[in-house]
């Protein structure tokens, strides 16, 4: 949530809120299993979270009714430095001092990287006598117009872009997805990558940024025997992909060679008709989604609709399937 990337959960998914309870102790006077122990304590004498309570290796987990939809990981943490935000987070399983920096790395690394804004090239016709002898054209660069009128940054849409397309390509497959952390590290390096270059529309530079994510996770040692990372930009020794093994890695790659098929199917559509686009959009993001967002940017999604042209496929707005009911009023969704 301090990132700004929070996604609804598919189906049956739970909303994972992370919250570190900041203690002012020294940590070289205080055993991390002690500290730990504090904090398990202190919410059990609550009667509401004493039977919500759940020890985790690093957490203490808060787990509401299942109608909420929602749980709560509380991260003990001491600080490692009163002068960069650090912390160290109590191992309770292997009694140690695990040393992390996830202040530092949203508000110094991954916030920061989002302030600049990708540059749009336009081109500006000097002369309008448009005949073979004579166009006079020129092209000029600017950046992204400042986003006061919007809630979200690009990196953080992006970001959120990806968390929803993992989420339904790795429904049931949770051993194999992505961690949330990874990819916005994977996104955050890329998006700094593809910022430093001039693209003829935002959605150009959106592709860039996601084709890119692979160049990023670091690959080592011999071929039958490889070891992957995704290090913490704020953190070195600390690998995202630590947990990785070869399947982990083709998992991750057949995901995102889909994802740029289907940008390459939106991309496609281009003069094809609304009606195209949106369903295709659809494919990856889901009805709603798109809809909302097409009504927020004024596309007449309620014409394409009463002509029959949006059509519903398991829950999803596709190419195929049973056309929606002409009753449905998407202009009236919030």
């Amino acid at each position: 949530m301090r990132q700004g990337t929070t996604i609804k959960p598919i189906n049956q998914d739970q909303f994972d809120l992370d919250m570190l309870c900041w203690l002012e102790l020294d940590a070289t006077e205080n055993a991390p299993e002690a500290v730990y122990e504090r904090v398990w304590t202190a919410l059990g004498k609550d009667e509401t979270y004493r039977v919500m309570r759940k020890k985790k290796s690093r957490c203490i987990q808060l787990t509401y009714s299942a109608a909420k939809q929602f749980h709560m990981d509380v991260v003990p943490a001491v600080p490692a430095s009163a002068l960069n935000g650090s912390i160290f987070v109590p191992d309770q399983e292997l009694k140690q001092w695990c040393h992390s920096s996830p202040l530092v790395f949203c508000d110094k690394w991954f916030k920061k990287a989002g302030e600049t804004m990708p540059k749009i090239q336009k081109v500006v016709i000097a002369n309008a006598r448009m005949d073979e002898k004579m166009i006079n054209a020129s092209a000029y660069v600017e950046p992204m117009l400042e986003y006061g009128a919007f809630d979200k940054t690009p990196l953080q849409r992006i970001v959120q872009l990806l968390k929803r397309d993992r989420d339904v390509r790795f429904q049931g497959d949770v051993k194999y997805r992505p961690a949330s952390v990874l990819l916005t590290t994977l996104t955050t390096h890329s998006y700094s990558n593809a910022v430093q270059h001039s693209v003829a529309d935002m959605f150009e530079f959106v592709v860039k940024v996601i084709a890119g994510l692979p160049e990023f996770i670091e690959i080592s040692g011999p071929a039958n025997n490889r070891k992957f990372s995704v290090f913490n930009p704020v953190n070195h020794p600390e690998n995202f992909a630590e947990k990785w093994n070869e399947e982990h890695h083709q998992c991750f790659l057949a995901w995102h060679t889909g994802l740029m098929r289907g940008l390459q199917r939106i991309a496609d559509s281009k003069g094809q008709g609304s009606d195209v686009l949106l369903n295709r959009l659809s494919d990856n993001f889901g009805k709603e989604q798109v809809i909302k967002a097409a009504d927020a940017i004024g596309a007449d999604t309620r014409a394409i609709h009463d002509e029959r042209k949006l059509r519903v496929n398991y829950g999803l707005v596709g190419t195929a399937g049973a056309a929606i009911p002409p009753t449905i009023n998407f202009g009236s969704e919030k």
